[in-house]
């Protein structure tokens, strides 16, 4: 049973704004909701004022508002309560000031100089909040690893990423507003991490899906210099485009912003009136405004355009900022991504006929091929998994290492999760199965987990691996030994039944599923 502590005067630490009360449970603490900045609609955030007293922070803060639930797909857990045993989501009162972040540490003295993990969560850059994946929770991996976890909320869609920058200097920021939350999350832990046992000079920013992709921005955004020192992302490498010049990237993001403001009726002359659009209304219009101009819909609808001096652009468009070549960056993905896109049921009762013809139906005269190729590289598993090789996160990643790699000296670490989860007969992982075994929570996600007789032991390594990497920024443990990854040599991390280096070039068969898939995401 848990032992939860809190009296009226423990546990209080004092940050630079002011006195937090938070609670103890077991030898953690746990301190959520702390505001850490304030924000206008469009413009960059300021932090939060200096307060008399002792603020509560037993509980969450305000998330950001989210898409409207019909713009949504329809069965997406995003936005509404949905299909939440694959998809787990903690559902939390939205508003537009939601600049907050939660706090587990299991020490209060600043001698302790302990890692710290600012935690950037997914959904893209449109969706999701800190909490939103139970599996989130730092308290676990913060006992285990004896580290600090932070993680955050940040303004998001069309609040934090639609730019707006053609109507005026007003504007300049409005399209990376969200990173720009970010940003000041991490001036907030390089003041204050202290007092909760944390170095400021060992942060490590780490990441899934969107997440993920905020983790590698901040490397191209110079007001992050200095505030975090090591880099991990997980399934979150940003779309690759190579030969697009940042005059056209700034263009297709005004764009967006351009055709929202049309369907609004603004214009230059009346633009400050969308500071009072109803969020649902000026939500609807992004969406519109991205479906006239092709835009891709959903959790890919926004990104954070570039602003000259604030985010310089992608590291594939603009290359790598030399101020960024002292980062340790891991990088990984997990084997199926979205592999719960294939309910196949029990997959012992198919002959190798049926397996073929359902293959067939994806992957038309290619078929053969690609099974050839698969059992190649996976000659332990069944072929119907060749339905769910994720074409899309581990190419983006791969190219994201290469261009890394080839740019710097630190080192660069990758990794793949292809654990055959047996939910539903059997399923390759799919997008955020990772997380609960950073996270040390294997136990709250039962679609990721249940049946593993190896889960426990599979965290162990995934976590101790995590931990190591925010220490040192080396993953390696004394049992698992991590070699870096380079474009020459391309050595991953297989994290699986049996976990272990190796050095495989899929990219073959990667780009035969591209071109064969007959299936829709």
């Amino acid at each position: 049973m848990k032992k939860v502590i809190r009296t009226p005067d423990f546990p209080i630490v004092r940050t630079k704004q002011g006195k937090l009360h938070g609670y103890q449970e077991d030898d953690v603490f746990h301190f959520y909701g702390i505001r850490y900045g304030r924000a206008e609609r469009f413009q960059l955030p300021e932090p939060e004022p200096k307060w008399d007293g002792i603020r509560d922070a037993k509980s969450y803060g305000y998330i950001c508002p989210l898409m409207p639930e019909e713009e949504q797909q329809e069965d997406s857990p995003m936005s509404a309560p949905g299909n939440s045993f694959e998809m787990q989501h903690v559902y939390w009162p939205m508003k537009e000031q939601c600049l907050y972040l939660n706090v587990w540490t299991k020490h209060l003295e600043k001698s302790a100089k302990k890692p710290v993990m600012v935690w950037l969560h997914g959904g893209g850059f449109s969706c999701g909040s800190s909490i939103e994946i139970p599996a989130y929770n730092g308290h676990n991996l913060c006992d285990y690893g004896d580290v600090v976890i932070v993680n955050l909320n940040h303004r998001l869609n069309c609040l934090g990423f639609l730019d707006l920058s053609s109507f005026g200097e007003n504007y300049k920021y409005s399209g990376c507003a969200g990173m720009a939350d970010v940003v000041l999350a991490l001036q907030w832990v390089k003041e204050n991490i202290e007092v909760f046992g944390g170095d400021p000079d060992n942060v490590t920013v780490a990441g899934q899906s969107g997440g993920g992709g905020k983790a590698a921005i901040l490397m191209q955004m110079p007001p992050a210099d200095g505030l975090y020192h090591k880099v991990i992302s997980q399934s979150g490498a940003l779309r690759d485009r190579s030969g697009t010049s940042i005059t056209e990237e700034k263009r297709h993001w005004q764009s967006l912003g351009e055709k929202t403001a049309e369907i609004l009726g603004l214009t230059k002359e009346n633009i400050e009136t969308i500071d009072a659009v109803p969020y649902e209304e000026l939500a609807k219009a992004a969406v519109q405004a991205g479906k006239i101009l092709g835009f891709p819909g959903g959790m890919m609808l926004f990104e954070p355009s570039p602003a000259e001096g604030f985010y310089e652009g992608l590291a594939s468009i603009v290359g790598f900022r030399e101020e960024t070549k002292h980062i340790p960056v891991m990088a990984g993905t997990v084997l199926g991504e979205f592999a719960f896109m294939h309910y196949l049921g029990d997959k012992t009762r198919y002959t190798e006929v049926d397996k073929y013809n359902i293959l067939e139906q994806n992957y038309g005269k290619n078929t053969m091929s690609i099974i050839k190729q698969f059992r190649e590289l996976y000659p332990r598993m069944d072929i119907l998994y060749a339905l769910s090789v994720d074409t899309l996160f581990r190419p983006q990643t791969t190219a994201f290492l290469d261009r890394r790699s080839e740019f710097t000296k630190a080192k660069c670490y990758n990794y793949m999760m292809n654990v055959i989860i047996p939910y539903l007969g059997g399923l390759a992982p799919w997008h955020c199965a990772d997380i609960p075994y950073v996270f040390r929570n294997v136990e709250m996600e039962p679609a990721h987990c249940t049946g593993y007789q190896y889960a426990e032991k599979l965290q162990d390594q995934i976590s101790k691996a995590w931990i190591a990497f925010m220490k040192k920024g080396n993953p390696s443990t004394r049992s698992l030994k991590w070699s870096p990854y380079t474009k020459e040599h391309p050595d991953r991390m297989i994290f699986a039944e049996e976990c272990g280096m190796e050095e495989r070039d899929d990219s073959r068969l990667l780009k035969l599923i591209s071109e064969s898939c007959k299936k829709k995401y």
